[in-house]
């Protein structure tokens, strides 16, 4: 086995580790704030949590995609150091202009609308932490073990804080406090191993390098608003069309396969910077790992997603409770999204942009914008939290048909083997 093999099943056994960590402490913990929180306040920390994903969207401007690629394709500490100074100062520029606008929404909608100014406080927390948690940096270096290593901190100080703070309905403000605050002591205690073990990243960035980042990401960064159009946005433009009863019924369901989707995230980000570096010396060895990937986790996210629909009723039961039987029919129209977003994810993500196909991958993405914006709002007008399950199905099933038929126009066909 090659090193660089085995480094990355270090980093997806890493990642693993961080996720099923994760998934088990979302398993005591979802349960558990679904019930004491009750539906509607439940439905309103998602809500906001919504909102607040459109500045982590901003504040990330692509990054994430960007840093890891152009870290793992330099093996230069020189070179290093400065994408990491230039992508972080670019990041803490947009954390300031957020923080701006974000101030001042809150004192604008404050005249408009009773919001909740102290719950959308705190969980703006998540941007701040966000900026600051260079887990690009991690992934591009390959060494996603101080990833574990922070998370599970953040992690456990959270779920800790929630079994012992939140315990009636009136704690919604904590709950989304103590969610809110994992990035943040994830950033803090990534920093600690920065100075200690990479301190030569520490320099200052040139205002050209700066730019230079900025226009690297954009057309990223216009993809991932378009990505953004049709996931997030949902919760978002349910919770203005109906109340945060529905946006908890629909939340539940989706919390539940947002869970299974974090399941396949590891081998996803560990594998990206490993294409990016083997797609540099061979196109053919990169292409041949990438089926190998899609036969994997194609057919185990397939099972998997036939045994949510066959046992949703049974597991909104278990892991939602009474009050949420309107949760199961939701789940039954969600649940082949594990199957086809990892097909897309595959298709979009680690081929088209490792093989320089940002500008189709773009299109396709703001054409899912514009498809799933045009059907989500008729839909819940008329449908509601039904509506929008089935807006995201099709949605999705549209990326991952243009991509695949994208793919196959360039001679690549991941599923056949073909390229």
């Amino acid at each position: 086995m090659t090193k660089i093999n085995k480094r990355l099943i270090e980093n997806i056994i890493s990642l693993f580790t961080i996720k099923g960590l994760e998934y088990i402490l979302a398993f005591i913990t979802f349960p558990y704030l679904v019930r004491v929180l009750q539906v509607e306040n439940f439905g309103a920390v998602v809500f906001v949590q919504g909102i607040i994903q459109y500045f982590v969207l901003f504040t990330d401007y692509g990054f994430n995609l960007l840093g890891p690629k152009e870290i793992a394709q330099h093996d230069s500490i020189k070179e290093r150091g400065k994408i990491f100074a230039s992508i972080f100062c670019a990041k803490l520029i947009l954390l300031l202009i957020s923080t701006i606008v974000f101030i001042c929404m809150l004192i604008g909608a404050k005249y408009i609308n009773d919001i909740d100014i102290i719950l959308y406080s705190v969980v703006y927390l998540m941007v701040i932490g966000n900026v600051i948690f260079p887990i690009w940096f991690f992934q591009g270096i390959q060494q996603m073990r101080y990833i574990t290593i922070v998370n599970i901190i953040g992690r456990f100080l959270s779920v800790a804080c929630i079994f012992y703070f939140v315990k009636a309905p009136s704690d919604y403000i904590l709950a989304g406090l103590f969610q809110a605050i994992v990035p943040l002591i994830a950033g803090i205690c990534s920093w600690i191993i920065l100075w200690k073990k990479y301190r030569e990243v520490f320099i200052l960035p040139k205002f050209k390098n700066v730019k230079q980042v900025f226009i690297d990401a954009w057309e990223i960064f216009t993809s991932t608003i378009a990505i953004n159009l049709y996931t997030a946005s949902n919760i978002v433009f349910l919770g203005l069309l109906t109340n945060n009863t529905i946006v908890g019924y629909f939340s539940g369901a989706q919390k539940i396969i947002q869970n299974i989707n974090q399941l396949i995230s590891p081998v996803i980000q560990a594998i990206y910077p490993y294409v990016s570096k083997t797609a540099s010396n061979s196109k053919n060895d990169a292409l041949k790992f990438l089926r190998k990937i899609v036969l994997i986790l194609g057919g185990g996210n397939f099972i998997g997603s036939i045994l949510i629909f066959i046992f949703a009723e049974w597991i909104v039961d278990i892991l939602l409770g009474a009050g949420y039987e309107q949760s199961v029919l939701l789940l039954r129209i969600l649940a082949f999204l594990p199957f086809i977003i990892s097909l897309s994810n595959i298709f979009g993500i680690q081929t088209m942009l490792v093989f320089g196909m940002k500008k189709q991958f773009n299109k396709v993405l703001l054409s899912a914008a514009i498809v799933n914006t045009v059907i989500v709002l008729p839909m819940i007008y008329f449908y509601q939290a039904i509506g929008v399950s089935v807006s995201m199905t099709i949605t999705e099933t549209f990326v991952t048909l243009s991509m695949y038929y994208i793919l196959r126009k360039n001679n690549i066909d991941l599923i056949r083997g073909k390229y």
